[in-house]
């Protein structure tokens, strides 16, 4: 037996560390174990996107609308206007295929990524609601977003 201080004979404490670094949990196992997390935590975090999704720079984008909510708008009061969620939007081409759709989401937000050329922009029926937004024709440029705001009509009178 050792005494308190003293140091192993150069044999003994070479044994002594491999027998170590061959334990779970010590040794270059733990090491390669932890750098391998710290790789995968960092390309996650990397691929994960905070915040609302980028859209592309090429197409149509706009809000979606319905109005009047209320029969009479009186001053000082928030306009009777709401968002509409779930309006399918179409894109057709000159041809009149079908070269793009949207749905509004939550808050009445839409987006048609489309490549530059002209377009017919055709909101569809949206259930709860007696008009539909008009179509309107628009033309889409490289690298800009063409900003198009739907008006569907209540029916309130």
């Amino acid at each position: 037996m050792m005494g308190v201080g003293a140091r192993r004979p150069p044999q003994t404490r070479n044994k002594v560390t491999k027998a170590r670094a061959a334990l779970p949990g010590r040794g270059g196992t733990v090491r390669h174990f932890l750098a391998f997390a710290l790789f995968v935590l960092v390309t996650a975090a990397a691929c994960t996107q905070h915040g609302p999704t980028p859209h592309p720079t090429t197409g149509v984008l706009g809000r979606v609308m319905a109005s009047p909510t209320c029969p009479v708008e009186q001053p000082g009061r928030s306009p009777c206007v709401r968002t509409v969620a779930g309006a399918v939007i179409l894109a057709l081409d000159s041809s009149g295929r079908e070269t793009g759709r949207a749905t509004s989401d939550t808050s009445g937000s839409y987006f048609l990524p489309l490549s530059p050329g002209t377009y017919r922009i055709v909101p569809q029926p949206v259930e709860g609601l007696i008009g539909t937004a008009p179509e309107r024709t628009v033309t889409v440029m490289a690298g800009v977003t063409f900003q198009l705001d739907l008006d569907y009509d209540t029916g309130i009178r």
